[in-house]
């Protein structure tokens, strides 16, 4: 499982490669771990909101 988080960078866009590598840090809460495709659109407007 590790191994497949482990980021190949020497080809192919970054982003697309930290796009496709799953949010796994447990949430408070105890919701389900969520992609981190999931999480960026979750959170794209507070972003754009704050300028970040």
């Amino acid at each position: 499982m590790a191994a497949a988080a482990i980021l190949d960078v020497t080809g192919g866009d970054v982003n697309d490669e930290l796009l496709a590598v799953r949010d796994t840090v447990p949430r408070i809460t105890g919701a389900p771990a969520r992609t981190f495709r999931q999480w960026a659109a979750e959170n794209a407007h507070r972003m754009a909101d704050t300028g970040n």
